[in-house]
């Protein structure tokens, strides 16, 4: 069921019209008439899935009130893979179960990764948060446990607990699932050190997810964002892309963007059901959000 976009594992998914010999069998005593009909049905309906619109939903909490700068609130409600906007509360869990410290070395297993040129070294929980290093957080999961992870997600309310499955892909796959508003949720408690961690650690971690000014990094490299950038705005945010087993494809960004003294946690997800989406998609619906509402501008 795994099918990573943005640690490039496998591609968009791709339909297969002979899945098994059963399938062969069955069309090849068809009639030829109901049969070149049957593939027609099938190829259009693919076209359609893969063609359809993607769904779409920013959220942010500027004032206390969470607030949608795009999407319906079905869509805002709507749980997904939180692919690997994973890494804010799985890091933690690693820090307060003390699986790992913030200077803990893993080291690099010599598999090379060519689309994403920074997994290809060591790397700390710290360093390795921007640039979405999958395999250090592979080598973490079954440290920390099922159990742990799932009791550390209850104390989070993160998005459905669930841990179950492959101990390395329950985050990627389909299996945990969490909306834009309770990404929102965690984020903004993440940022008001309201959540049941040391404040060492969330704020060492949030530090780890400042962007350099204007970009925005994940695992395949950084990436410029549209909007004027100057002194006196950050962003902190983390990246997330995936395509599970069923070909729901999803992209996050979560975090907070600062300007002067505005402080706007926000997530921000583009999901469709089949046909992929871009892996930057949440980054580029959240900037051309904050532009619309006057937050960025061009």
């Amino acid at each position: 069921m795994r099918a990573v976009n943005e640690h490039g594992l496998l591609p968009f998914p791709t339909v297969s019209i002979f899945a098994t010999s059963r399938t062969r069998t069955k069309i090849s005593f068809m009639p030829r008439a109901f049969a070149c009909l049957a593939l027609a049905t099938l190829f259009i309906a693919t076209a359609q899935g893969q063609n359809a619109a993607p769904s779409a939903c920013v959220v942010i909490n500027e004032t206390g009130t969470p607030e949608r700068l795009v999407g319906t609130a079905a869509e805002s409600a709507t749980r997904l893979s939180p692919a690997s906007t994973y890494k804010i509360p799985h890091a933690l869990i690693g820090l307060e179960t003390g699986v790992i410290t913030e200077s803990t070395v893993v080291k690099w297993d010599g598999v090379r990764h060519p689309d994403q040129p920074k997994w290809n070294q060591d790397h700390t929980v710290l360093s390795a948060m921007r640039p979405s290093v999958l395999w250090f957080f592979q080598d973490m999961a079954p440290r920390i446990g099922v159990a742990r992870a799932r009791e550390w997600l209850q104390k989070f309310q993160y998005g459905n607990f669930d841990t179950s499955g492959q101990i390395t892909q329950y985050w990627i796959n389909g299996r945990l699932r969490i909306s834009p508003n309770e990404q929102l949720v965690f984020v903004k408690k993440f940022y008001a050190d309201a959540l049941p961690v040391s404040k060492a650690h969330a704020e060492r971690l949030r530090n780890a997810l400042e962007q350099a000014p204007g970009t925005v990094e994940n695992a395949r490299g950084v990436h410029k964002l549209d909007a004027v950038w100057r002194q006196g705005m950050s962003l902190d945010a983390k990246t997330g892309a995936t395509t599970i087993g069923s070909g729901e494809s999803v992209s996050w960004l979560v975090g907070r963007l600062t300007i002067d003294r505005r402080q706007i946690p926000f997530a921000s997800a583009v999901w469709r059901a089949s046909g992929g989406v871009d892996t930057m998609a949440a980054a580029h619906a959240a900037i051309n959000a904050f532009v619309a509402r006057g937050i960025l501008k061009r």
